[in-house]
């Protein structure tokens, strides 16, 4: 059959109308089909992952990418630069020339009494695990020296002194047992244990969120003391230049120890 021209034009019409209905439809069930919305919500090509090993940030503080040759939570190297999750070292808070004056006084915490020195300045704890606080003073900025004591003994001695040299990370060259001094002194019926510490600080800022301090040239003065219940934790680590003057006056504290009068 010959089609006349306006045949044709009419048929041409009615096709590029067919189409564009068809095309129409296929857009609207493109749209509507599942899953449509969230690839126009998805983050963009240029979002890297958390997981990708790109460095983040936490608290602030720089940290280092899990791919660049080191597990997370792997400490920093000794004497290195901040690893992951590390924050920068905050500073001193009130630094200021202190010569010990010899003189002291009496304390009383728990069971236990013993002489501290006069300036060390005491405070509320701050919180319900501390039964007692004193601020040292020093050139280093003010230390915090803290007393435990936690309902069922808060692990052995041995656990407590290798969570603590966990801590530390060591000078370039030392292993954490160079750097460590336990002396241990039996008066019945007290044990007393006293640790000290020397390196880079590396303690976590909140226990169990991983986030931890770099405070390079640090140190910790600790005694464990058991006997009398629940064993006796009093520990404070900060800055050398404040725990160095007070390490002697520290150590004699330490051998005024003995059991409250009732």
């Amino acid at each position: 059959m010959t089609r006349t021209p306006l045949r044709s034009a009419l048929f041409c019409s009615a096709l590029a109308v067919a189409l564009a209905a068809g095309l129409s439809a296929c857009g609207q069930a493109k749209e509507g089909a599942p899953g449509a919305d969230a690839e126009r919500n998805a983050a963009p090509p240029s979002a890297a992952p958390a997981e990708s090993g790109a460095p983040t940030q936490a608290h602030g503080g720089p940290t280092q990418a899990h791919g660049a040759g080191m597990p997370p939570g792997h400490p920093p190297m000794a004497g290195g630069a901040p690893m992951m999750g590390a924050t920068p070292p905050a500073e001193p808070q009130n630094p200021r020339e202190v010569t010990p004056s010899g003189e002291v006084r009496g304390e009383v915490l728990g069971e236990l009494k013993l002489e501290v020195p006069t300036e060390w300045e005491k405070r509320p704890p701050a919180n319900s695990m501390r039964i007692g606080e004193f601020i040292l003073p020093g050139p280093g900025g003010d230390t915090t020296l803290a007393v435990f004591r936690f309902p069922g003994g808060g692990g052995g001695v041995e656990s407590n002194i290798n969570r603590w040299k966990g801590q530390f990370v060591p000078p370039a060259g030392k292993s954490i047992d160079d750097v460590t001094t336990i002396v241990t002194e039996e008066r019945a019926p007290l044990k007393i244990t006293r640790v000290d510490i020397l390196g880079t600080n590396n303690a976590e800022v909140v226990p169990g969120e991983g986030d931890r301090v770099h405070e390079p040239d640090s140190r910790m003065l600790a005694v464990i003391v058991e006997g009398v219940g629940d064993p006796f934790f009093i520990k404070a680590a900060g800055r050398s230049a404040t725990l160095d003057v007070w390490a002697p006056a520290f150590e004699t504290a330490v051998k005024s120890i003995a059991i409250a009068d009732k």
